[in-house]
């Protein structure tokens, strides 16, 4: 299932403001000092909001961009120095099978760029 999530870290004041705002509460979180899985500890606090899981990747960049436009809507942005926010896409693939196409347009971009958003996606 192709995933869509968005992850935001920082300070923990700019995390309230962002977290007020959102149009879904985030499924995730954590605190500055806590334990990842992998032994390491965090360095600042943070959450996950699961934007959207769709097999049909266009569906799922549909799901991207309405919540997106309702987080500009809401004046939410994350262009701030007390706050990052990066957009993961996720396409689990089976071995050999082809890879799925992910087509953002300019506009999609642009809306990333403005609303400081950066892009990761993985397969």
């Amino acid at each position: 299932m192709n995933i869509a999530t968005l992850k935001v870290h920082g300070d923990p004041e700019g995390l309230a403001d962002v977290r007020d705002g959102l149009p879904s509460e985030p499924h995730g979180d954590w605190q500055k000092g806590d334990v990842k899985p992998n032994g390491r500890v965090r360095i600042d606090s943070g959450f996950y909001v699961a934007i959207g899981t769709e097999p049909n990747p266009a569906e799922l960049l549909k799901q991207v961009r309405f919540y997106l436009g309702e987080c500009r809507a809401r004046g939410i942005h994350f262009e701030r120095s007390d706050v990052d926010a990066e957009l993961r896409i996720s396409f689990p693939t089976e071995q050999g099978a082809d890879s799925p196409t992910l087509d953002l347009s300019l506009a999609d971009m642009t809306m990333l760029v403005e609303m400081g958003i950066n892009l990761s996606i993985t397969a």
